[in-house]
């Protein structure tokens, strides 16, 4: 029988990060929950008692069409590197909402982060 895993080992399984060049920049992301698609957590809970397809339907739409709190919310918690900031006041940080006002950098981080999330 093997021991059970290190707190350390399996912290370590888990942070998975990957660096992905966005329009010409290198950024570090790492994988998210896919419950910071939506503004309630419990909406995802509902859609898989109603079955798998409508799981994946309702997931597929919101990765198609992403709502700018969801974008931001994946933002924030996805890029490791650089660091992202909620707020402007960090000086070592970026602020995210300067990210989104670059729709196609946004745009492309927010589509390397979800392909790492769902295993890709």
């Amino acid at each position: 029988m093997t021991s059970p895993i290190s707190a350390k080992e399996l912290k370590e399984r888990l942070k998975r990060e990957k660096t992905v060049e966005v329009k010409g920049m290198a950024f570090s992301v790492r994988k998210v929950s896919l419950l910071l698609l939506v503004d309630d957590p419990g909406q995802i809970w509902e859609w898989a008692r109603a079955g798998q397809d409508v799981l994946s339907e309702r997931i597929k739409g919101l990765l198609q069409s992403p709502a700018l709190p969801a974008m931001r919310r994946v933002l924030l918690a996805g890029v490791a590197q650089p660091c992202l900031s909620a707020s402007a006041g960090e000086d070592e940080a970026v602020p995210v909402d300067l990210l989104l006002a670059h729709h196609d950098v946004a745009a492309g981080l927010f589509i390397e982060i979800i392909n790492l999330s769902l295993g890709g």
